[in-house]
């Protein structure tokens, strides 16, 4: 069994990357709307939010551990060391695998799926705005717009910068043809067979504009402050060639 775990902030479009992966690991793509998925009797099982309802997770992967040949899983709003292959949930070495659970694990893939802190931001105030997104008792949830995602991007963003090749932005997965395959290649060792033409999960706007929402929502005063004193995350966004934007 090999395990790819992949990392994105909520709203960064790391769910459509994940499906591009998925496609080109076994032809068909998931259609994002379970917590598990399994994925035409190739071996290919997709766990979505794996690092939420553990149980359930651990669940699903002991009902199917017999059949796995990749086992998809999606991490959102974690930091990049996190894991569900041990106890401590820390990976700090192919080693840290200890669980009975994952004892034939022959591979682990490590990716960080990264956007633009800003379109990011859009995407989250949007999908609030819109109380798109429900628990499952029906109440509305609100993604975190304030310190908490700050904090979460910029780890994220350090982890991007010391990862050598595991992680992609998601503006060069949708726009560069070239750092997409190269990225496959060099990561699961596979040609592209099929592009990035894949869902993901709902768009918070509802259209292809994926690079410009920043214009498009109302961004708290204390939000905008917060952001406007953090020299951390400018020196982030700078070094990973974004733009700074005066909100």
């Amino acid at each position: 069994m090999k395990v790819v775990e992949v990392f994105g902030l909520a709203r960064s479009g790391h769910h459509a990357v994940i499906n591009w992966l998925i496609k080109n690991l076994c032809g068909v793509e998931s259609e994002m709307k379970w917590k598990l998925d399994l994925l035409n009797d190739r071996g290919v099982i997709y766990i979505n939010e794996a690092n939420l309802d553990l149980e359930v997770t651990f669940k699903y992967i002991k009902e199917h551990i017999e059949k796995i040949k990749y086992l998809v899983l999606s991490y959102e709003n974690v930091d990049t060391d996190f894991t569900i292959l041990n106890d401590r949930k820390v990976y700090d070495s192919p080693n840290c695998i200890d669980l009975p659970l994952f004892t034939e694990v022959e591979k682990t893939y490590r990716i960080v799926v990264l956007r633009d802190f800003y379109n990011n931001l859009a995407s989250r105030i949007e999908a609030n705005d819109k109380e798109k997104v429900k628990l499952r008792d029906g109440t509305i949830f609100q993604w975190d717009i304030n310190e908490n995602f700050v904090n979460l991007w910029k780890k994220h963003a350090k982890s991007y910068l010391s990862l050598n090749n595991r992680h992609i932005k998601f503006e060069d997965w949708l726009n560069d043809e070239n750092i997409r395959k190269k990225f496959l290649f060099e990561n699961l060792q596979l040609d592209e067979m099929y592009s990035n033409e894949v869902i993901g999960t709902h768009s918070s706007f509802g259209d292809n504009n994926y690079l410009n929402r920043i214009d498009k929502v109302k961004v708290p005063p204390e939000t905008k402050d917060l952001i406007s004193k953090d020299t951390e995350l400018h020196y982030l966004i700078g070094k990973l060639n974004y733009n700074y934007r005066k909100l």
